[in-house]
């Protein structure tokens, strides 16, 4: 039987596929690339819906694999990027382009590439730079099975990623002697060649204290006990909290302080955080410490929220599991602040657009601090400006449904003149130290007990702690008509409370904590807080 020509074999006309991932959000989409090269003149063409970035990889990927020591194939060179109905738009994904073109051309064995996927940006003479999102890539590789090649600029995302879920590589040249001396190897350090290597563990990161060495501590701050209490109770059950108060009393200070209280991210906790900063390519000095974000009260919707085309992540997700701080809140725009409110009840910002619709998780705590008037005192005759009509105006960009979903209210009023003239007003630096470890304990007796912390309490799980507390019925009925709680209000009270008797180290729910609880939901907004 006669033979068919080389060209026109089955092994030669389908080169293998090879693998790589598109971010959209925080879901990595698998994309398959391949390669044809066939007879014409000279060019290079991208098919798939690439974007602008992803076209210009034809001039960057010829340079490098030129410069790397390869040649690029003379002829009518044809990449497609499929599926070809999702839109292609990252530079990362030149590495696998310029693999599919070296693997299509016979000058790299194509059989290990299935074991692979492959991310990183050129440089012109073969550099691998830095790309966003690896780590959501890596956890998506891992589940098809598959080891996920990165830049070695991405060193800090894959310290956290699981054992064996990534390589890296600091040039083509690098990750092509690595495919060509190993077909499906175990992947070790010693089977690595030069200028690729194995991530090393978490532990290996900056040490945790790192930020409570360039933050303020609760034991500086002057006075504010009440203030404090309350940031305490916030850090043991994950309560949302506002402080209300003139300039200068502390009121910043005591919110970047509260992030000293909060404990260590769990390494799932820790794992979630780092695939949302990945995604956004933002570093982080230690993905053991819970994040804190204080976007300025100028942001818009979208930078609260996320958006943009390709999609970012917004300061909600960029804080989950960690504080979002909203300093001068009424100053930040009413429609900005009312899209929170979802984000608090569910955990997770939905963004939907005419051309995607992606979710990002953000379990945050809200620390929000403002002043009670424009002039920034509290409204009496004597000392402000501002009229009562101003006041409301002021006070009234912050919505009612969304100050219902602020768990603690409090006031954090002007300090007095001989507190602030005596040198020995402050606390013992292991003041907050006790307070740290107070917290740690009530979080921990919280997941022994119910799995969560208090503030995610379900409803049934409630209804347990209401009916082992036995409290009249009278004093809540008029602790309710008091305060005009809302169904909402009402129940955070006891999320509070159960928090404040973890605190003391109490089993059940006492009067006490009920009323310490209704404290933090007294401020009188019908009144101007006066």
């Amino acid at each position: 039987m006669k033979k068919l020509p080389e060209a026109c074999r089955p092994e030669a006309a389908s080169p293998p596929e090879l693998h790589t991932r598109s971010l959209l959000g925080l879901h990595a989409a698998s994309v398959t690339v391949e390669c044809h090269i066939g007879s014409g003149l000279p060019h290079t063409t991208i098919v798939g819906l690439p974007d602008g970035a992803v076209r210009e990889a034809r001039d960057r990927v010829r340079s490098a694999i030129i410069n790397s020591g390869f040649n690029y194939p003379d002829g009518a060179v044809v990449i497609n990027l499929a599926p070809g109905s999702l839109t292609k738009s990252s530079a990362a994904l030149d590495l696998p382009i310029a693999l599919a073109v070296l693997s299509a051309d016979r000058q790299i064995p194509g059989t290990s590439l299935k074991h692979f996927e492959f991310l990183g940006e050129l440089g012109l003479f073969g550099e691998l730079r830095k790309v966003s999102g690896s780590l959501t890539c890596a956890l998506a590789s891992q589940s098809a099975d598959r080891v996920l090649i990165v830049p070695a600029a991405n060193r800090d995302e894959a310290q956290i990623a699981p054992v064996g879920a990534m390589l890296l590589a600091d040039s083509l040249l690098a990750v092509t002697s690595y495919l060509t001396q190993t077909q499906k190897q175990q992947v070790t350090n010693s089977t690595l060649p030069a200028g690729m290597s194995a991530p090393a563990s978490i532990q290996n990161l900056v040490t945790p204290l790192t930020r409570q060495n360039q933050t303020p501590q609760l034991h500086q701050i002057v006075g504010q006990e009440a203030a404090k209490r309350a940031l305490t109770i916030a850090a043991a059950g994950g309560h949302h909290l506002l402080m209300v108060g003139p300039p200068g009393t502390g009121k910043t200070m005591l919110a970047r302080s509260f992030a000293n209280l909060l404990p260590l991210l769990t390494d799932t906790q820790a794992l979630e955080c780092a695939a949302v900063y990945s995604a956004a390519g933002l570093p982080r000095q230690n993905y053991r410490l819970a994040p804190f974000r204080d976007p300025h009260h100028s942001a818009s919707a979208p930078a609260l929220m996320g958006g943009g085309n390709p999609p970012q992540p917004g300061e909600v997700a960029l804080s989950h599991h960690g504080v979002l701080f909203l300093d001068e809140l009424p100053h930040f725009k009413p429609s900005a602040l009312d899209l929170l409110r979802e984000p608090i009840e569910t955990g997770s910002a939905v963004i939907t657009r005419a051309r995607y619709k992606v979710t990002y998780p953000c379990r945050f705590q809200l620390i929000a601090a403002m002043n009670p008037c424009p002039a920034g005192r509290i409204c009496r005759e004597d000392n402000c400006r501002c009229t009562p009509t101003q006041v409301q105006r002021y006070q009234s960009r912050i919505s009612g449904p969304l100050l219902d979903r602020i768990d603690i209210q409090v006031q954090v009023p002007a300090l007095e003149q001989e507190l602030l003239t005596r040198l020995d007003n402050k606390q013992p630096s292991d003041t907050t130290k006790t307070l740290q470890a107070c917290v740690a304990k009530a979080r921990h007796t919280q997941q022994m007990r119910q799995g969560c912390i208090n503030a995610l309490l379900s409803g049934e799980q409630l209804d347990t702690e209401i009916a082992r507390a036995q409290l009249d019925d009278k004093f809540l009925q008029q602790a309710i008509q008091r305060f005009d709680l809302s169904a909402r209000s009402y129940h955070k009270i006891w999320r509070i409370a159960r928090s404040i008797a973890d605190l003391a180290e109490s089993q059940d729910i006492r009067l006490s904590d009920i009323t310490e609880a209704l404290s933090y939901r007294g401020l009188d907004w019908e009144n101007n807080l006066r």
